[in-house]
């Protein structure tokens, strides 16, 4: 069940629907210039995130690091070039016929209403005499096989965790027992075939060999179309890049360098999403005022939990551009951590801080690019007046 809002703080509709184990918020509208790969702006993620916090339970606090995914898409307003002059823009679709060729066309619409879409196209193109169209009285590809038991009987056969069974048998009805005859085994005692694409997700090594035999050509189209991966999860879709990579190269042939340039550009594709940590961070971090060691300790802790994890420390050390590699970040993390938790309280990181060595040098790195100017704990103290 979803929940509607018409009377959001500006007037603009707000949506929460359930989707692939996840909550879809949205949207807004806004009109833009077009450009091939658009961001979706921060201060709109924000005002959907601060509409969220009117129906959520007091008790929980809705962050800007929940935000798995998000993206910005062309919504065309679209204009019957054959209409009677002055005719309406119409947000939904339209359907049209050239009264010099006869051709009809379609344009406008949406994910959701494509079989409507196909339908009235039909209806326009045989004529109000014809035989009406039979779309949704047609099952889908994959409707053929398909039983409610359909993912017991794939893990039943195939040793699949119950989520994958349960995606491959929503997503690709009877035609799951053709996926599954992709999938590698896995090395573990459970599940036994397919590797998964990215942890925590369903999706598996099997679709991107099926999605390939089914005229998939790029890796962005893997992540978006043929799984909902991008959508979902930005990180855990840059995560899925090279591996999916390594599939496709071995089923369309692909030679390195066009390897290359697919992850190239699956890579500018998913870093067009919005993610956990906003675009713009670097800039954040530099431009606020520290009045203490605790203030640069919530800056970083970007989840708001009350600690740093190791992730945290390598995001903001990204963001204000000294990215470090698995190595040093380890090592840089290994010196707050004194409990040795993979968690660093404000308490760790306060030692830490007033620690007279600096070994690795991040402390340093971390002090200049906040603008800090120095390492001592009675530096810090000035900091503010």
């Amino acid at each position: 069940m979803g929940l509607l809002d018409y009377n959001t703080s500006d007037g603009r509709f707000l949506f929460f629907l359930p989707w692939q184990k996840h909550t879809l918020v949205g949207t807004t509208d806004t009109k833009s210039d077009a450009r091939t790969l658009p961001f979706p702006p921060e201060d709109e993620v924000q005002w959907i995130l601060n509409e969220c916090g009117k129906y959520l339970s007091k008790d929980l606090n809705v962050r800007r690091s929940d935000v798995l995914s998000a993206w910005t898409g062309w919504r065309p307003l679209a204009a019957d070039p054959h209409a009677e002059p002055g005719g309406p823009v119409s947000r939904d679709h339209i359907i049209s016929e050239n009264p010099e060729t006869g051709i009809v066309f379609v344009a406008g619409g949406k994910w959701t209403t494509w079989r409507e879409m196909a339908e009235e196209t039909i209806d326009k193109v045989v004529g109000k005499d014809g035989p009406r169209s039979r779309t949704l009285d047609l099952k889908l590809f994959g409707g053929e096989g398909y039983t409610p038991n359909l993912s017991i009987q794939l893990i039943q056969k195939h040793g699949m965790s119950n989520d994958t069974a349960d995606h491959l048998a929503a997503t690709y009805g009877g035609r799951s027992w053709e996926v599954c005859e992709h999938s590698q085994p896995t090395g573990l005692t459970w599940p036994r075939y397919g590797v998964p694409l990215a942890p925590n997700y369903p999706y598996i090594d099997a679709e991107v060999v099926y999605a390939c035999r089914e005229y998939a050509c790029t890796i962005e189209d893997v992540l978006s179309r043929r799984t909902r991966l991008a959508f979902l999860n930005k990180d855990a879709a840059m995560v899925a890049i090279p591996k999916v990579a390594d599939i496709m190269a071995r089923e369309l042939g692909w030679t390195p360098d066009v390897k290359a340039e697919q992850i190239a550009a699956a890579t500018a594709y998913v870093q067009s999403y919005a993610g956990r940590v906003p675009k713009k961070i670097g800039c954040a971090l530099r431009d606020a005022t520290y009045n203490d060691v605790s203030d640069v300790f919530n800056a970083i802790d970007l989840s708001k939990n009350g600690y740093l994890d190791q992730t945290e420390v390598g995001e903001a050390a990204e963001a204000l551009g000294f990215p470090l590699t698995d190595e040093q970040l380890a090592e840089a993390f290994n010196s707050m951590d004194g409990q040795g938790d993979g968690r660093v309280t404000l308490e760790e990181f306060e030692e830490w801080w007033n620690r007279g060595n600096d070994e690795n040098g991040f402390r340093e790195k971390l002090s200049a690019e906040l603008g800090l100017g120095g390492l001592r704990k009675e530096d810090v103290k000035k900091l503010g007046g």
